[in-house]
């Protein structure tokens, strides 16, 4: 409640400036000569007592009058400060009324800062108020997007999903939230990769290549399918996201291991032969690759563009996902530059060397970050054969 004591300071604050301060200087200022001015004038013009005699009344009694018209003008303006008085408390009623409804937020945001040190009955009790309040105020995102962490990390995926669903409907692109979606529907249909959740995994990674979410989602997904080279490679990613070590790191490292054994038995059943897996990553030929020289427009100041960051990005040709096949960042240091592109690239378990063509895409990005968004030179070229030994060109501009 201390949160209430600066609120009711400035209400008595207002209060005093309407009934002390303000009526003490907000008076009516007249026009023309004073009637005392216009004795003095009536003096200097005479000497005869009687006609003074008879001004000096006549400024009594006006004198008498202008009292009386002060007095009711006075009224007037009492009328005006009550009048601008109450305006300024009604004001200041719903300033505190909206301060008052937001009250219960700033207790739910503490007791969210404090939530380490929380009891399991104290987590209960704080999720029921956040879904009071969530009730109350249905648009509210902040609200959804923590029902949806805590309902998914509690086994209730289909309620989890509703509010993902909700927040998508206000960021449709928000990565963080295609991932979380799709992880939830993925649950909700039996751990089975839906055509939906596959995509919005995918375009979650699209935005953000190391969103959590997804790639965990697309990596349960393509083992369950008997995928399992597909579902290393997001295994990969998420076991270098990890600290090395952890109980997740080594969780992922146990994955892509019995993936690997997996694949070894798949490939022992087909040929009969005896197969034995002699590493941590599987065996995968890396003979395909596309080498990229990259180009300024003469438009351009390249040494403005020294030490950004360069991402090289293969995408299958033709395709309108966003979601890279392969991804190389490099530094700039000079112009041109060139690299190479291969299966050692690949994103989230996609392999260069199954495209035939690809298309590819340059952006450079001063802040470090990937995005056109964040690009501040472009540049791209289509349906690069990978059998294609010459080198790729691709020229940059803002």
């Amino acid at each position: 409640m201390n949160d209430l004591i600066p609120i009711a300071t400035g209400l008595c604050a207002i209060a005093a400036v309407f009934l002390t301060v303000l009526p003490a200087i907000w008076t009516r200022q007249l026009d023309g000569d004073s009637l005392d001015d216009w004795l003095a004038v009536r003096k200097a013009e005479t000497n005869d007592a009687e006609l003074l005699s008879d001004a000096q009344l006549r400024v009594w009694d006006d004198k008498d009058s202008e009292q009386i018209a002060r007095s009711i003008e006075g009224s007037t303006s009492s009328w005006r400060f009550q009048i601008a008085l109450a305006i300024a408390l009604i004001a200041a009623t719903l300033i505190i009324y909206d301060r008052l409804g937001a009250y219960e937020d700033v207790q739910i945001t503490r007791a969210i800062v404090e939530l380490g040190n929380a009891s399991p009955d104290d987590v209960t009790q704080l999720v029921a108020r956040i879904e009071q309040r969530s009730t109350e105020r249905p648009k509210n995102l902040d609200y959804r997007s923590l029902l949806g962490e805590y309902y998914i990390s509690t086994g209730r995926a289909s309620e989890a999903l509703e509010n993902f669903e909700v927040i998508l409907e206000e960021a449709p692109d928000a990565p963080d939230v295609l991932g979380r979606a799709a992880q939830a529907e993925f649950i909700v249909n039996g751990q089975t990769l839906s055509a939906r959740a596959r995509q919005r995994a995918e375009r979650a990674l699209a935005s953000n290549p190391r969103q959590k979410s997804a790639l965990a989602t697309l990596a349960m997904g393509e083992f369950g399918e008997g995928n399992y080279i597909q579902a290393i490679g997001y295994m990969r990613v998420l076991r270098d996201l990890e600290i090395p070590g952890s109980e997740a790191h080594e969780l992922m490292k146990s994955a892509i291991a019995e993936s690997e054994s997996r694949i070894v038995q798949n490939r022992g059943a087909q040929t009969g032969a005896d197969v034995v897996a002699s590493s941590d990553e599987p065996q995968i030929d890396a003979t395909a690759s596309v080498t990229i020289r990259v180009t300024l427009d003469k438009a351009a100041q390249a040494s403005a563009f020294i030490g950004s960051t360069a991402f090289v990005i293969a995408r299958p040709a033709g395709s309108e996902v966003r979601m890279p096949t392969a991804v190389r960042r490099h530094t700039i240091s000079e112009w041109p530059f060139k690299l190479t592109l291969t299966d050692d690239n690949s994103m989230a378990g996609q392999l260069l060397s199954a495209l035939d063509s690809i298309d590819i895409e340059v952006q450079v990005s001063q802040n470090g970050q990937p995005g056109l968004a964040n690009a501040v030179l472009s540049g791209s070229t289509r349906n690069v054969a990978l059998s294609d030994s010459a080198e790729t060109v691709v020229m940059l501009s803002p």
